[in-house]
């Protein structure tokens, strides 16, 4: 729906700009009697058309270019820049208006009492030049804080369906039953065991239930859940599952992600590998140039069930609606790798309010 939006932005911003800068030079053309009308059926006047709709054109692109550059500026340097702008555009029309009549046209005696910077022309063009800006910009921030909403609201509709998926994949009977039955081994035999799987438990389906108020959290708060995660899979399977975290815990605090990011790719390691005491499953958690890379041993199950992928689409999509970046997934005969890109606090200042 983003995309369709955007694409539809775009051509209406393009044909707003072409209406514009062909009614300007047909304002041009309606002061200068010798096109004999605003619409003259004629050479030199279809020449102008093409040139100054051309030309105005790739000014107007520019400008947008320039803007983004020199957004970050004060309000009063970026009003001088502009009119900097229109001064250029004035004069440079004027030239190029001048040497066309004066060497393609044979016209020259048209601007023979006219100075080469037209005064009148050029000052005309750099005021609309500047009022063109004024509410182009105006038009440009309505269609931003447009699009701004329609990525939030598909940002609140995925993390619905994040919390759908998880939730699915956490309370499916097999797994209630898988924890329970742990628990009941342990109840009788380690009853300090049975209450931290308990708490761990609980921390876990809470953390799930809950993620989807969120739409970022910090590193810091993802690995801690993420412990407590692999605490029942240990308890459940011992030795045959491994877990490293090589990330320095001093910056974990301003890294940000999408909540429960690494513990759903822990949980798809364990469902769709083998793992046992003689060849266990192994992941690890690293840092590498802004990229979290959870690793883990392939050894795919040889009866699984049919994955639909949705798990790592929806990771991906939350990562696109917040900060344009794609996760990288990489898989090989013996390795599956997942590097999710780090995101920033201002990431977390923007979105997650």
């Amino acid at each position: 729906m983003s995309k369709t939006y955007t694409n539809s932005s775009t051509k209406f911003s393009f044909a707003l700009r072409l209406i514009v800068v062909y009614l300007l030079q047909l304002f041009i053309k309606a002061f200068d009697y010798s096109f004999g009308g605003v619409f003259p059926l004629t050479f030199r006047g279809m020449i102008f058309t093409f040139t100054f709709v051309t030309y105005w054109l790739t000014i107007w692109y520019a400008s947008e270019y320039i803007q983004k550059k020199i957004s970050h500026l004060n309000t009063i340097s970026i009003v001088t820049i502009n009119v900097l702008i229109g001064i250029y555009c004035g004069l440079s029309s004027t030239v190029i208006y001048m040497l066309g009549d004066t060497y393609l046209f044979q016209n020259g005696d048209l601007w023979e009492e006219i100075p080469f910077y037209n005064p009148e022309l050029s000052v005309a063009l750099c005021i609309i030049y500047l009022l063109i800006f004024t509410v182009y910009a105006y038009v440009q921030k309505i269609f931003q804080l447009k699009e701004k909403e329609v990525n939030v609201e598909q940002l609140e509709k995925e993390m619905f369906k994040s919390q759908y998926i998880a939730l699915k994949a956490q309370i499916e009977p097999h797994f209630l039953f898988n924890s329970l039955s742990v628990l009941s081994s342990i109840v009788h035999t380690d009853q300090n065991l049975a209450s931290e799987f308990i708490i761990k438990l609980s921390k876990t389906l809470r953390y799930i239930i809950e993620q989807n108020k969120r739409v970022l959290v910090s590193l810091e708060e993802e690995l801690k859940v993420v412990e407590d995660y692999f605490f029942l899979l240990k308890t459940r399977f011992g030795e045959a599952i491994q877990l490293q975290n090589d990330i320095d815990p001093n910056v974990i605090e301003t890294i940000m992600i999408p909540p429960a990011s690494i513990q759903v790719l822990v949980e798809n390691a364990v469902k769709h590998n083998k793992l046992s005491q003689k060849k266990p499953l192994c992941i690890t958690i690293a840092l590498k140039e802004n990229l979290i890379i959870v690793t883990n041993n392939y050894d795919k199950k040889e009866a699984e069930e049919i994955s639909t992928g949705m798990g790592l689409s929806n990771i991906n999509k939350r990562y696109q609606l917040i900060a344009g970046k794609n996760i990288i997934i990489e898989k090989n005969q013996d390795t599956f790798k997942v590097s999710l890109p780090a995101l920033s606090t201002i990431d977390h200042e923007n979105f997650n309010h």
